[in-house]
Parts: structure tokens; C-alpha cells; sequence
């Protein structure tokens, strides 16, 4: 499934859209920096029904949200190898909650099977966003 956004009001959106027809308890998110993952979670959450404020943990690594769901948000930009992993509480996500994973690649070989993985990418223009469910091009 390929989506193309316009903005970062549409690919909140397209967030809010997915939050309601996904049913994995991972989702995986690939890209580039500033290619819209922050955006997309925002939208997610959005769509579970958290009006908070919502941030890359980009230095926390991880942020919990209480949506109708437990939501954990996650950061991998700066991890690398289970160690890292393991000690922030990655492998001990309850049950019942979802977990939203930027930087997905960096942690690939511990990412559950049945993940769903959404790979961002630039379009043409500057605010143009390519969104693939599944597999990369």
C-alpha cells in the first residue's frame, strides 16, 4: 500500500486514518530525519484519542502516552545492539498496548515478525511525503 501526503496536516491525518484499521501491536517506522515519522505519531495518537502534546523522544528514548490504548513511542536514532535496547525497557512492553518505533532500522533484527513496517520517504516536491505499508522500494 503506497500513500503520498502534501503536508504535515495530511500525514497527521493519514495517522489518524491507519490508527483506526491497523491492528498490530507494532508498528515500525523507517526514514530519513525530517521525512514526517514524528508527524505520522502524532496523527496516531490523535486518532486513539490523545489531545496532548505529543514530541520526538529524542533524548528520552521513550514516551508513554495513555490513549484508549497505552501507547510507548519510541526513539532509536541514538541505540544500537540489545544492550541499549534492553535497558530501556523495550522487550517489556505489556500486553495490550502498542508500540510506535522511529528509527526502526537501527534495531531491525529485534523487531517482532508480525510488525507492521511503514518506510518514509521524500517526493518530489519539498512537503511531499511517500508512504509505503509493508516492503521498501
Amino acid at each position: 500500500m503506497i500513500y503520498r501526503t502534501r503536508s504535515e496536516d495530511e500525514t497527521k491525518a493519514l495517522g489518524r486514518e491507519l490508527s483506526q484499521t491497523l491492528t498490530a501491536d507494532t508498528i515500525c517506522l523507517f526514514g530519513e530525519m525530517g521525512c514526517g515519522k514524528t508527524e505520522f505519531v502524532k496523527g496516531f495518537l490523535q486518532g486513539l484519542g490523545y489531545d496532548g502534546d505529543v514530541t520526538s523522544p529524542t533524548f528520552a528514548l521513550c514516551h508513554r502516552y495513555d490513549a484508549d490504548k497505552i501507547v510507548y513511542h519510541y526513539d532509536l536514532y541514538r541505540l544500537s545492539g540489545y544492550d541499549d535496547l534492553y535497558s530501556i525497557g523495550f522487550f517489556d512492553r505489556d500486553p495490550g498496548t502498542v508500540s510506535l518505533i522511529e528509527w526502526s532500522e537501527n534495531a531491525e533484527e529485534y523487531l517482532p515478525e508480525d510488525a507492521v513496517r511503514i518506510y518514509f520517504e521524500y517526493g518530489d516536491d519539498v512537503n511531499e511525503r511517500i508512504l509505503r505499508l509493508g516492503e521498501p522500494t
